[in-house]
This record gives C-alpha cells, structure tokens and sequence, in this order.
C-alpha cells in the first residue's frame, strides 16, 4: 500500500556493448603494452559521435577524449563473425615524412595500380600505431561525413549533397592489425589516420553518462 506513494525513479541506462555508446558516456582500455602510454589502462569520454555513409552501407564513428585531452577515434567492426576496435589517431603532414617519407606516400595518389609502401620510421609517438609495411586493400572510394549520429534515423538518401564528400583510400599490414586511412576532400585537402585494429574485449569497462 505504501509504495503507491514512493516517486517512480526511471531506470538507469544499461550500457552492455560499445556500439551503443553516447556522448557523455565513458569506457577503459585494458592495460596492455599494445597501446601507446597516454591509451593503455585509461577511461576515454565519448565527446562526438560522427557518420561516414556509403553507398549501401553507414558506418559510425565515436571521438574519445583523455583526461589529459588526447584524443582518439574509434570504430566497430565485424569480420567473420568476430568483433574488434579500430583506434585510430591523425597525422600531420611532417609526421607522414617522417614516417614513410613525402615522395613513398606520394606513390599513392600517382600510381594506377594498388600501391604497396614501407614503414621507414616508427616515432615513439606512433609506434603502437604502426605496422612495417602496407598495401592498398581496393581502388578509392566515396563517402558522406555526417558530422552527427544516424544510428537508429533515416539516413540521407545518398549523394544528396547532405554531408561532406571525401574520397577514401585505405591500406593494410599483411596481419590486418594496422592501417592508413586517407580522406582526401573537396579542395585537395588531404588527412590521414593511422589505425590500431585489437579485439573488442580490449573494451573492459563501459560506463553510461550522468543522467542518462
């Protein structure tokens, strides 16, 4: 009888898989010697949570931030049947050149066929993030950045002009552990990521946001 009167409290938000992961929300990279210091046993906050849609297909992006105010991008993916995280950080110009060097990466862009490149230097900054050598997984291909989260909305219809285009050219370590995205936009401009590719259980802990 009493119960009647006690305030109906809304159920706190599960969060049980990365996927659903929301601004505000915060999750904790094991403690593994495969990630860089400023990553590896740390609580990252999702800041952002970004589109990149395709022609039949979308895929989402969450921007973690440290507390030290690093940040990194991360993605799901599944293959086979299996779940991993592809972490994946920006470089610079001058980082590209030390690391491949101006003329190797240029390669990319100059020639027809799928380009193969070495690593010719591993900055300590980026050694986690870097395999010995690469090859270009497909020809380049279109997307549409949404600089917000269609998971669960209607999607654009594509090439409506609705979002940024950028033509995206990818490339793989022989082990698939390690990868180079390049974005190429209107314009010319150019950014590239490298990228980490570790099993999702490397996600130990998830936590929702404050009053969600």
């Amino acid at each position: 009888m009493f119960g009647f009167f006690k305030s109906k409290k809304a159920p706190e938000r599960q969060l049980n898989h990365a996927r659903d992961l929301r601004v505000g929300d915060m999750l904790s990279v094991i403690d593994s010697f495969a990630y860089p210091d400023w990553l590896k046993g740390q609580t990252m906050k999702v800041i952002a949570v970004q589109t990149y849609q395709y022609q039949r297909s979308a895929e989402y992006e969450f921007v973690l931030e440290s507390e030290s105010g690093k940040v990194v991008f991360l993605q799901i993916e599944q293959d086979d049947g299996e779940e991993f995280a592809n972490f994946s950080v920006k470089i610079q110009r001058d980082d590209v050149d030390a690391i491949f060097t101006l003329d190797e990466f240029a390669r990319i862009f100059d020639e027809e066929s799928l380009t193969r490149i070495e690593t010719q230097a591993k900055p300590a900054e980026f050694e986690r993030f870097l395999g010995q050598s690469y090859q270009q997984s497909e020809a380049p291909y279109v997307a549409y950045y949404h600089e917000q989260d269609y998971r669960g909305r209607t999607l654009p219809r594509y090439q409506d002009e609705s979002g940024d285009v950028c033509e995206v050219i990818e490339l793989a370590s022989p082990d698939e552990k390690h990868s180079i995205n390049i974005e190429v936009w209107d314009g010319g401009e150019t950014e590239v990521s490298l990228t980490l590719t570790r099993p999702l259980s490397d996600i130990v802990d998830l936590f929702p946001g404050a009053g969600e």
